[in-house]
């Protein structure tokens, strides 16, 4: 199979020396999206073998690095390692966004009464500013399966063009609906006979492990600034927070929903807990 980037060595060697540190690094790109399909990165490794050995000598030290690391029939972690390095090495840093991801992931094993559970949650987002953020609450909610996301205010939806990048494909994977106002949303989910947590440290939070949770289960998320609006929060029945030990006195808005909503999901059960499911 011919690789979908491909140089003869005419082709190759006609460019100056930059122009070919800039094709490797291209080859080496779009090696990086198919490590996961040996039918597409054999070939793409043997071109970037060969356009090395087309290179004169002696090898630039990030040349010969990268070709000691492709030596020796490399796995897909090592290959991505050699890249990360080669792409370091001429100065380049990627967002998450910018990573390529393998299709397929891993095994899923769905635990029945932990999918109930979170069927019976929902999240609404109060204003929040950051679409990386509201990328990563689409993955986690994706990834638990969790029922829906209410997006409130100034939150970006998935028309934003950004979002993509950090939900990672699960966008369109996920359900949910837009409210101008918070305070519409929370009094519609208390209508529809869900329990309040509002995820905020006050002095009135109860920790995330040690909470009585009871479903269907509505989460509210604040601004990553300010937090949730005095206003929402009011609206909110249960107040639950991360227990920290260090000096800063929160985590980052998408961290704490997963570490939060990990444990609301797969954390003692009702009955275990010795709660109330009404």
């Amino acid at each position: 199979m011919k690789p979908l980037i491909s140089y003869s060595q005419r082709k190759f060697q006609a460019l100056d020396a930059p122009g070919r540190i800039k094709a490797l690094n291209k080859l080496l790109t779009a090696l990086e999206t198919v490590l996961g399909d040996p039918a597409c990165s054999s070939p793409l490794l043997s071109q970037i073998r060969l356009c090395i050995g087309w290179m004169e000598k002696p090898l630039p030290q990030s040349v010969l690095r990268l070709a000691n690391d492709l030596g020796n029939d490399p796995d897909p972690h090592q290959i991505s390692q050699a890249i990360t390095r080669f792409q370091g090495s001429l100065g380049l840093t990627f967002k998450d966004g910018q990573i390529a991801v393998l299709k397929g992931d891993g095994l899923r094993v769905s635990d029945p009464a932990a999918k109930e559970r979170a069927q019976n949650v929902i999240v609404i987002l109060d204003n929040l500013r950051s679409v990386f953020n509201i990328g990563s609450i689409f993955r986690g909610v994706e990834c638990l399966a969790i029922k829906e996301i209410w997006l409130c205010g100034v939150s970006a939806t998935p028309a934003h063009p950004a979002l993509e990048k950090t939900a990672r494909g699960t966008a369109n994977r996920v359900s949910w609906r837009y409210f101008e106002r918070t305070p519409e949303a929370i009094e519609t989910a208390k209508a529809a006979g869900y329990h309040l947590y509002a995820l905020e440290t006050t002095q009135n939070s109860q920790s995330v492990f040690k909470s009585d949770y009871r479903f269907p289960l509505a989460l509210v998320l604040g601004n990553e600034s300010l937090g949730i609006s005095e206003e929402v929060l009011a609206l909110c029945a249960h107040q639950v927070s991360l227990p920290v030990q260090g000096w800063k006195n929160s985590l980052n808005v998408a961290v704490a929903f997963s570490v939060c909503a990990y444990q609301i999901v797969f954390g003692p059960g009702p009955a275990e807990q010795g709660g109330n499911n009404g």
